[in-house]
Formats: structure tokens, sequence, C-alpha cells
């Protein structure tokens, strides 16, 4: 089954960017942050990080990344937002998980939301979750639904002294971050791509009534993929376009890279969705040609045993005179007579190429 689509949850009549009261003392319960920071000459990790380390690390003039996974927090989340000056229709998408992927800008600060995809090899799944970015000019706060090591590859950039990664801003990171994301779209591609060549065998070689499941279960995962990744084309679009002093033109151009790679996973996504439609035609065409194949069995048995009911049939008659009743070999002549006109129609239907 593919994950089930999540919706955000807002109540009724809540004044727009509403968010939870706050609380004295952020608990952090079921949240972790990490933070990195780096410079061309520097660079510092650190996991289980508290919030005053966190603003304690902004006036550093370093880059400086944080963490942020576990967003069901929400006064903890509500404190950061305040303590970032996040704004607040930004908070409340962060916090109500399952949005749209979009970017929007306020003072200084640009916000960006994703879809992150994978696939759970135990379940069988394809998940969803939204990844949240906040960024300035020397800082990138990034909320995850859940721990989850997404930016592997990114880290182990950074930790090398000599990338030219450290040179780059906070938009360059965004970029990072999208760049992964996309990658991630592709090998999710490659996993459904796989599934669907099985599936195409087996609707082929032996259609069952599970494979019209398999097939029902396919569509939905196509129309998962494209309500996750369609929108990322306008987010990387609008960011490359981007008219801010937060955006850099070294970074807008690594973004076309993303862009087309995104054009290549949509492109591949509306083959699939024509793949799966045409499945299910195929199904029933395989289905409607096995019925005709056993129709005609049935049809050329029963059509050769039409000639030997009527001879049984008139030898079952009760009539007193039936001369050849009393000859000898009348039975195994009878006999000999309904194997030859068996054998005769099946000869015939042969030559005629019927079966």
């Amino acid at each position: 089954m593919v994950h089930s689509i999540k919706l955000p949850i807002r109540a009724v009549g809540l004044s727009p960017g509403y968010i939870p009261p706050e609380e004295d003392e952020p608990l952090n319960h079921n949240i972790s942050i990490s933070i990195i920071e780096y410079s061309e000459t520097d660079y510092l990790e650190k996991d289980q990080v508290s919030i005053k380390q966190c603003l304690d690390r902004l006036d550093t003039p370093s880059m400086t990344w944080i963490i942020v996974n576990g967003v069901s927090d929400t006064a903890t989340v509500a404190y950061l937002g305040k303590q970032f000056k996040i704004h607040p229709l930004a908070l409340e998408d962060i916090m109500n998980t399952g949005q749209r992927a979009k970017l929007d800008t306020y003072d200084n600060q640009v916000f960006i939301i994703s879809r992150f995809l994978f696939h759970n090899e135990q379940t069988n799944t394809l998940s969803d979750e939204q990844v949240s970015i906040v960024f300035g000019p020397n800082y990138l706060i990034c909320f995850l639904e859940r721990d989850k090591d997404v930016f592997a590859p990114i880290k182990v950039r950074l930790r090398k002294p000599s990338s030219r990664f450290r040179k780059q801003g906070s938009d360059y990171l965004a970029y990072a971050i999208l760049d992964v994301i996309v990658d991630c779209y592709l090998i999710v591609i490659e996993r459904v791509d796989f599934d669907l060549d099985h599936l195409e065998e087996e609707l082929v070689r032996s259609p069952k009534p599970q494979t019209l499941q398999k097939i029902r279960h396919a569509k939905r995962q196509m129309i998962s993929l494209r309500k996750n990744i369609w929108p990322m084309r306008d987010v990387i679009n609008r960011f490359q376009h981007l008219e801010s002093n937060l955006v850099t033109a070294n970074t807008q151009v690594y973004l076309r890279d993303v862009y087309d790679h995104t054009i290549q996973t949509i492109d591949m996504i509306e083959g699939f969705r024509d793949v799966v439609s045409g499945m299910v035609d195929v199904y029933l065409s395989n289905i409607n040609i096995r019925m005709n194949e056993i129709m005609k069995v049935l049809t050329i048995v029963s059509t050769i045993f039409v000639p030997l009911t009527f001879i049984t049939g008139i030898y079952g008659m009760n009539f007193d005179y039936m001369p050849e009743l009393h000859y000898h070999w009348a039975y195994f002549t009878v006999l000999s007579l309904m194997a030859l006109i068996a054998a005769g129609m099946v000869y015939s239907f042969y030559r005629r190429k019927w079966i």
C-alpha cells in the first residue's frame, strides 16, 4: 500500500499564522537539535544542543546550519520560531506537516517547503515527509519531521577542509539540500521502475486476481509521486530566478542543474502513469484471451461429442426391431465408428488451425 496522503490539520476559525501558546521554558520533548558551523578554515559539528547554544552561534561570522529533528513538540518549535524571528505564517506551515512544496520570502528570510520521499523496504510502501528550510544571511534552519540522517552526503562534503562548499553561503546550502532531495526522487523512481518491470512480466505471463490489486497500488504510487514532486519544479524555478540579496548568481547556476533533474523525474513519472494506465487494459485483454481459450476448448469438446451423442442417442431408443443389436461385433463396430468420427473432427480442426 502507498503511504496515506497527509493533510494539514488546522482548526476552523483560527487567525492566519496561529501557533499554540508558548511555554516559558522549551521542553524539547520528542525533538533534537544539531548544529553545524563552518567557514573556510573551521568546522564544528554538535548533536543534542540546546536552543541557547544555537542562538549564541548565530552571532558568529561563520555559516551556521541548525537541524531540528521532530516538530511534534509545538511549544518548542514555537519558541524556536520566536527566537529566530520566523514569520508566523511560515511557522504554522512548519508545524502542520503535509504542506505542498512552495517557496515564500519574508523580511530578510527565505522559506522553502519540500517533500522528501523514500521507500520503506519492510512495509513496501512509499512514504513522504516534509522538510522545511528557513535561511538568512549567515544561517540556515532545517526542520525535519523525525530524526533521520537525510543529509549525510552534505555533511561528508563539509567535513573536507579543501571543499569549496565552505566558501559558500546559506543559499548554496539550501541548494545542496534540495539537490539531495531531488536525487532521492531519482532513487525512488528507479525502484518504481523496477517494480513496474516485474509487474509487466507478471501481467503478460500469468495475470492473477492479485495482479489487479498490484496495478491499483502502482496507480496510487503514481498519484503520490506526482503530488509530491510536481510542485518542486515551481519551487526550484522560483528559487533560480529569485531577486534577493540572499541568493547569489553562482547558486542560481547550480539550481539549473537541479531544475533539469526535477523535469527529468517528472517526465519519467508521466511515462509511468501511461504505462500503469495501459496495464489495466492489458490485464482485461489477457483475461478475455484466457476466457476465449477456455471457451474454445469447451466448444471443440462439445462439437466432437455432438455426433457421438447422436449415435448413442439412437441406440438408446427402446425399439424392438433393431437388427444390428443382435450382430456379434455391433458394439465394437459402433465404438470404432465413434472413434473414427472424433479423430476425423480433431484432424479437421487441426488443418484449419483451430487447435
